[in-house]
């Protein structure tokens, strides 16, 4: 297995490859690591948060721990939480308790 190290700097690049359907979980990743704007990620991250695809659906969740652990907020937190009630699927259980976790621990309001 060989470490990649996804940065995408440039939302218009984004943009692009997200329109394109492809490498989407290394889009999530790649613009989190590279993009300092934490309500555009949090709208990039909720935008597949319910998607069928469960690495994507993975990738989005725990990009939002991310964000909240970078940016000590969460604008879109009752967004989130309302989605998180939507998922049936019991095998993102345990991402959806993390980012639970990180809400409580990283945000000041808790």
């Amino acid at each position: 297995m060989h470490y990649q190290n996804y940065n995408y700097t440039s939302k218009s690049e984004v943009i692009k490859i997200l329109d394109s359907n492809t490498n989407i979980i290394e889009v999530i990743i790649g613009a989190i690591n590279g993009i300092n704007d934490p309500e555009w990620l949090e709208g990039l991250c909720i935008r597949y948060i319910l998607n069928e695809d469960f690495g994507i659906a993975r990738a989005a969740k725990c990009g939002i721990s991310d964000i909240v652990r970078m940016y000590g907020k969460l604008s879109n937190r009752k967004v989130v939480e309302m989605q998180f009630t939507q998922i049936n699927d019991q095998e993102l259980e345990y991402a959806i308790k993390e980012v639970k976790d990180d809400l409580r621990i990283f945000l000041k309001d808790g």
